[in-house]
């Protein structure tokens, strides 16, 4: 079953995410290709079983940056990450759009948790006009 597989250049779909270090596990591709996130050549797939060959192009959205990837080569293992990008070409376009900017609001949290320190105290007591 492996040679025909490396024969025809294709491969399933999760363990090609796997193999090229888009996700740490199996398993987890697995579970992102079933959230119905991922297109193969322009068309919706949940189906990790999907095989995929060279010069299919995979649109995926992870934390909402979308990723476009152009399978180059099919992997015969899960190697480190420099010889995976031989894999794939990112074609994601560069985005002219500035993302939205977060209000910084500065609300400074306690750092520790349990009985107000003496100087805590005297700046709550100022604060409360107990003084």
């Amino acid at each position: 079953m492996i040679s025909n597989i490396l024969e025809k250049k294709t491969l399933r779909l999760d363990i090609y995410l796997y193999y090229i270090r888009v996700f740490k596990s199996r398993s987890i591709a697995t579970k992102f290709v079933l959230t119905n996130r991922l297109r193969i050549s322009g068309q919706v797939t949940q189906k990790p079983h999907k095989m995929i060959s060279v010069g299919d192009v995979l649109t995926m959205t992870i934390n909402d940056n979308i990723k476009i990837l152009k399978v180059l080569d099919i992997p015969s293992r899960r190697g480190p990450y420099q010889e995976s990008l031989n894999f794939y070409e990112d074609i994601t376009p560069i985005e002219i759009i500035p993302k939205k900017e977060t209000n910084n609001i500065d609300i400074k949290f306690v750092e520790r948790v349990g009985r107000p320190t003496k100087r805590e105290r005297r700046q709550t007591d100022r604060l409360m006009g107990r003084d």
